[in-house]
């Protein structure tokens, strides 16, 4: 059940989207003065904080040593009441406390990861106390952490505009060419794949990337048959991949932990066959499948050649991820993999390339008239509606690996 000022002294109205760097952020504190008079609140304050921290564990013998660095990037104090500063109206207990806070526009992505012995995040959150002066008194809390992205330039909403009313520029391809044996011993077959993706030297998160993938296999060379299939009715190798399920499609990052003189790397992969929308279970990214008919080609005399066969996928991309970004003390890069599975040891076909991700948001206008209230909202904001949420992992929203400042 949702507080309320009935019973808790401090209640903080803030809207848990996604904050674009540059953006004036706004909300509201309710106090219930009596209460707090009660508690004996002398004062209630507003923290912004945002760091990027990292860690490294390292071991002498026996003894492990822990080794962190915090890199500031916001640190603000705002007071927002003191006895006497502000009245609730006669019939009410409540007053409303806005506040109203710019971030800085070149702050870097909110960003979490973790692996044995390191990790690092850039994390951003804000917190309502109320200071209760006294020895055996602690002070109330109220912390939000919330994410922020960097603000997309006007070339970058160009292109994000393009690729969500389909794309018509310019498209690149990746190409891979492999033989394939089915046994240690015995001719070569061949498969060849081709990835088609939108040329951009950077790709905008959060929004769907077409792409095509052409894979085309032939058969070695055989005697002339009427059929692509042996004789016990088995398609004849390499037989390529029909459906998207047999397909593996990863974003790999690399991430680099600095602690002062200290540096260590942590690999992450996320799968993108799944779709991932916040509050709703991940499902089964829709795939285009087009299977051709096999080809008989004829090769040097006309009774013998080889089978060919095509299969087309095509379907969208996106990435909900941080974009990639080189900070102080934490840097990460992203890689494509591909990989097309064929019978047999060591036949599978991977294409594997580094891509860059960037930002896909503008950044909200101000806010019009007094803190805490306007006439504007995300939908005046192309595209309509807030920014997507990063998919972040739970221990960033936990503050783990955070620098909080109880004392303050």
């Amino acid at each position: 059940m949702a507080a309320t000022t009935a019973s808790q002294p401090i209640i903080l109205h803030f809207q848990n989207v996604l904050r674009v760097a540059g953006e004036t952020i706004t909300g509201t504190v309710d106090l219930n003065v009596a209460l707090a008079q009660q508690e004996r609140i002398e004062e209630v304050r507003i923290k912004f904080r945002g760091a990027i921290t990292t860690r490294i564990t390292t071991q002498n013998g026996q003894t492990r040593i822990t080794h962190r660095e915090t890199i500031p990037l916001i640190h603000s104090n705002r007071v927002l009441w003191t006895p006497g500063s502000a009245f609730p109206t006669p019939d009410s207990h409540i007053v409303s406390l806005a506040f109203q806070f710019q971030l800085p526009a070149n702050l870097p992505p909110s960003f979490h990861c973790d692996a044995h012995a390191r990790g690092g995040a850039i994390s951003y959150s804000l917190e309502v106390v109320g200071d209760r002066p006294g020895i055996f008194r602690t002070n109330r809390r109220i912390r939000r952490v919330f994410s922020v992205v960097p603000a997309a330039s006007q070339n970058q909403l160009l292109v994000n505009d393009s690729l969500r009313q389909g794309w018509l520029g310019p498209w690149k391809d990746i190409k891979r060419n492999e033989q394939l044996r089915q046994g240690i011993w015995g001719e070569y077959s061949r498969a060849a794949v081709t990835l088609s993706l939108p040329d951009l030297p950077s790709f905008p998160i959060a929004t769907p990337i077409p792409y095509s993938l052409h894979i085309v296999t032939e058969t070695k060379t055989i005697d002339r048959t009427e059929r692509p299939e042996d004789k016990h009715g088995k398609p004849l190798f390499p037989i390529p991949p029909a459906h998207s399920g047999q397909l593996l499609l990863n974003l790999h990052r690399t991430t680099q932990v600095r602690v002062r003189t200290r540096t260590r790397h942590i690999e992450d992969t996320f799968d993108l066959q799944t779709v991932r929308r916040l509050s709703e279970p991940p499902k089964r990214r829709n795939v285009e499948a087009v299977v051709d008919e096999p080809v008989w080609v004829p090769k040097d005399t006309k009774d013998r050649g080889f089978w060919r066969r095509s299969v087309h996928f095509n379907s969208t991309l996106d990435f909900p991820y941080a974009p990639s970004t080189s900070a102080e003390t934490l840097d990460w890069i992203y890689a494509l993999h591909f990989t097309i599975p064929f019978p047999g040891l060591g036949n599978n076909l991977k294409i594997q390339f580094p891509i860059h991700l960037g930002a896909s948001t503008a950044c909200p206008p101000p806010p019009i008239g007094a803190a805490g209230t306007s006439s504007l909202t995300y939908a005046d904001v192309p595209p309509a509606g807030p920014p997507p949420m990063l998919d972040l992992p739970p221990a960033y929203w936990s503050g783990e690996n955070h620098d909080w400042d109880e004392k303050s």
